[in-house]
């Protein structure tokens, strides 16, 4: 589960995630990966799980070898975006 998953995409769209996506929708993926996160990692995704590039770092190894070397680089690329959404929005 992504805790304000709402403000996370509403975050994304406000960055220009996606501003130039023509098939599919780059906020959308992004929730997927966090989706992805938190199934292989089996916690939620929320401010208290995902504050600080050390939580990316930990998370990647977590789950490394469980997914090609450029999906994680893609989680991780999610990840370092909620990490934006949270310190934007205080949470």
């Amino acid at each position: 589960m992504i805790h304000h998953k709402n403000v996370y995409l509403d975050f994304l769209s406000r960055q220009g995630v996606g501003s130039k996506d023509v098939v599919a929708s780059s906020p959308a993926s992004y929730v997927s990966y966090l989706n992805s996160v938190a199934k292989l990692t089996g916690m939620d995704v929320s401010p208290a799980t995902l504050r600080t590039e050390r939580d990316v770092q930990s998370i990647a190894r977590r789950i490394s070898g469980k997914r090609a070397n450029n999906t994680i680089r893609n989680y991780c690329s999610a990840m370092r975006q909620y990490i934006s959404m949270v310190e934007a929005e205080g949470l």
